[in-house]
């Protein structure tokens, strides 16, 4: 009999993966395997919930838990233990099929061609032992309608799970993607684990062991509760947002099925056997607040489950004759350990968004309107005690006090019932469990605090430690504070760099590449927006690299950055100064960065004041300088450490005609050191007469380069050089004007770059 139905599932399997391989082209063909995968689910729960497995009630492998029931397969250890095996990897097996055409993930789909379809392919092999453990040692002799429903369960798995493999994934992992896998399967394994295996393959533990009233074993549980998420979380921690995801949905409805075996489907026609109690309802909220982003309805869970979970956690009401391995004593901590562990982790994993206040109000209407409704059921069915609002389990924990407050009690006549309410008790059960969830506000606000702050030191511990390393496999064999090329001499070379803000798909800056030497007066010269103050902040170190890079004085801008701004001396377009500090007090902050020795900064600043006529205000606070003023601090503070490189950002604006002329005087004699003087400005004229070396950008691409000297040999004016630059096609050949060697090639561009 086993034989006929195993032949049954072979080929019902191996025409649905057919039909289901050759449909591959059509349309709807990816909403036809969700549909299927989706069908396997109410199947699986008749299967599953319409009356116990018949291996639940074996205890140690060889006795059975209650009286009156019947061992599956005797004194055969053996069969039981295979049969208790495959029933448990099969529901992970189903599980990983089903939510594997949901979520397209690697390692997924390796577990369901390397594990789940050979687990299924073994219930066939073995389909007595597999069957005899759910149904009884008279399943193919019974009628028991659960047969037929596991045959029609295993075609569609197989075939779902077959044809995916079939349809994607023929090739064999690589070693990581094994490594993953092996990773990831006990855990998928563990999570969907039946609460009656402890008991089955382990048996009873000594009747001593309690794990209740904060015994010693009932303590090394809660530490065990405290310590599972930490572990949780640190392996999902660093995962994409999508994997993390998966991962918890996958664990919540793991635990939600193995926390349904306590019911039988027959339970569910009365609701006075729904599972009402506070936190059973946590196991069917969480994973629909995962499933549908239910962000509303998950603050509910957070703030008034957790909290349930925790106090019957430590107040465990089940009976104290269940052993501490037994099934309901497993179940019972299936049932509450999730509800509180599971809202603060997916917090912790960024699942959800921190709550603020309204959203614990919102919790508390929510409650409020639980709170009701139970306490009405309760009162309607009179025999139920959800949320223990009529039982006396609360009151028994608290004393005579609290007994004597709940003698007081009320009746209402309604359809003929008559309702008992204890309206003193329960209202003051109600405004004590709103305040409890009030101070659970406060402490998550303080966990919060304090969890940002390890998380920020964790991230910057790895992110550092990372640099340390790209940074040393980056210098090899030389010392740290030695260039990257060249001998340290003066000079700013751009290679391929290019910047994107943010998501924008526009490049600010598109591959510009350009060399200026010691000695020289670079001028960059483009219109607003053409992209000149980015590569300017990008070469300073205010803003990151996206691609390329730069050097100073040989240093790498993004790898050696102490080193290059030692080289550097920058004025911005827009100055930023500590207006509070006197214009020396301001400059000698600055010198002290740089190192800079006494003698050299006092006679460097006393020739900067006389240069720019700032004898009389110095000392002042720099708050009552003007415009000008203060651009010429600026000027004097990217002087002061006589940096090989400065770099200058639209400086003559706003200074006077004198203050001009000695601007262009310092840029002079700073180039006649040897150092290099890069600027870029609007200002034509000035360019014209000062710069040795020019580029033009337009929209973030360098558009020309020309030696100024080579410009006016060829009577070519500038403004007029720039002009048509400015106004040439897109498509237009890179112009070179004697500028190979700032432009970094060696041969004329080509399209008759030379003009």
């Amino acid at each position: 009999m086993a034989l006929t139905y195993a032949l049954i599932i072979l080929f019902s399997a191996a025409a649905i993966t057919a039909g289901l391989y050759f449909a591959n082209g059509l349309p709807v063909f990816p909403k036809i395997r969700k549909i299927i995968a989706l069908a396997i689910v109410p199947i699986s729960v008749y299967r599953y919930l319409v009356k116990h497995e018949a291996v639940m009630w074996i205890r140690g492998l060889n006795m059975t838990l209650i009286p009156g029931q019947e061992i599956p397969f005797g004194d055969e250890i053996h069969l039981t233990i295979i049969s208790i095996l495959l029933i448990w990897f099969t529901w992970a097996a189903l599980l990983t099929i089903i939510m594997n055409e949901f979520y397209k993930i690697d390692t997924l789909s390796n577990i369901v061609k390397f594990f789940s379809l050979p687990v299924l392919f073994l219930d066939i092999a073995l389909f007595d032992i597999y069957a005899t453990g759910i149904i009884g040692k008279n399943a193919f002799t019974s009628g028991d309608s659960r047969l037929p429903v596991m045959v029609i369960e295993l075609a569609l798995a197989i075939s779902i799970g077959l044809s995916s493999v079939l349809r994607n994934n023929l090739k064999l992992p690589n070693r990581n993607a094994v490594r993953r896998m092996l990773t990831a399967l006990p855990f998928a394994i563990l999570a969907i684990m039946p609460a009656y295996v402890p008991q089955a393959l382990i048996g009873y533990l000594d009747q001593t062991v309690k794990i209740e009233n904060l015994t010693e074993a009932h303590r090394i549980v809660l530490y065990f509760s405290i310590i599972i998420p930490f572990l949780i979380f640190h392996a999902l921690k660093d995962k994409s947002y999508e994997i993390k995801r998966f991962a918890m949905i996958y664990l919540t409805m793991a635990l939600l099925w193995t926390y349904l075996s306590y019911w039988e489907l027959h339970n569910f026609a009365s609701v006075r056997h729904w599972p009402l109690h506070l936190c059973n309802t946590a196991m069917f909220i969480i994973p629909l607040c995962l499933i549908f982003k239910m962000d509303k309805l998950y603050n509910f869970c957070l703030f008034i489950n957790v909290m349930g979970a925790f106090l019957a956690m430590t107040m465990p009401n089940t009976s104290s004759t269940v052993n501490a391995l037994a099934f309901e004593r497993v179940n019972y901590w299936v049932n509450h350990y999730p509800a509180f562990f599971m809202p603060v982790l997916l917090i912790a994993l960024k699942l959800f968004k921190r709550p603020k206040f309204k959203e614990w109000l919102y919790s508390q209407v929510a409650f409020c309107c639980y709170f009701l409704l139970v306490l009405f059921l309760n009162a309607w069915f009179g025999d139920t005690d959800f949320f223990f609002l009529n039982g006396d389990f609360i009151v028994g924990k608290l004393g005579p006090w609290a007994e004597a407050i709940k003698n007081i009690s009320a009746t209402v006549e309604l359809g003929g019932r008559t309702l008992t309410f204890y309206p003193l008790y329960q209202f003051l059960f109600f405004l004590v469990y709103v305040a409890i969830s009030a101070g659970m506000w406060f402490l998550y606000a303080l966990l919060f605090t304090l969890w940002d702050k390890a998380e920020d030191r964790r991230l910057r511990e790895r992110d550092f430690k990372k640099m340390e390393k790209d940074f040393k496999e980056f210098l090899g064999d030389r010392p740290i504070d030695a260039p990257i090329s060249g001998d340290g001499s003066p000079s700013l070379v751009l290679k391929e760099f290019s910047k994107k803000y943010g998501a924008n798909k526009h490049y600010s800056v598109d591959h510009a590449s350009f060399n200026v030497k010691g000695g020289e007066i670079f001028g960059f010269l483009g219109p607003n927006g053409a992209g000149k103050s980015t590569i300017i902040k990008s070469v300073v170190g205010i803003q990151t690299i996206t691609s390329g890079s730069i050097e100073i004085c040989g240093y790498d801008v993004e790898k050696q950055s102490v080193q290059a701004k030692l080289n550097l001396g920058f004025v911005p377009d827009h100055y930023a100064l500590y207006e509070n500090l006197t214009g020396r007090e301001y400059i000698n902050y600055i010198a002290d960065l740089y190192n800079v020795g006494q003698a050299e900064r006092n006679e460097t600043i006393e020739r900067m004041v006389s240069r720019f006529q700032l004898q009389g205000a110095f000392d002042n606070q720099m708050k009552t300088y003007s415009h000008g003023m203060k651009q010429k601090i600026a000027i004097m503070a990217a002087l002061v450490h006589n940096p090989k490189v400065w770099i200058l950002d639209e400086p003559l604006t706003g200074l006077d005609p004198t203050s001009i002329h000695e601007v262009k005087e310092c840029m002079k004699e700073h180039a006649a050191k040897g150092n290099i003087v890069f600027f870029s400005s609007h200002i034509i004229d000035v360019v014209e007469k000062i710069c040795d070396k020019i580029a033009i950008i337009k929209k973030g691409k360098i558009r020309a380069a020309a030696t100024v000297a080579e410009l006016e040999a060829r009577k070519i004016d500038l403004e007029q050089f720039y002009l048509d630059t400015i106004y040439a096609e897109e498509d237009a050949p890179l112009v070179s004007i004697n500028g190979d060697d700032i432009l970094g090639i060696t041969v004329p561009a080509a399209g008759g770059a030379e003009v």
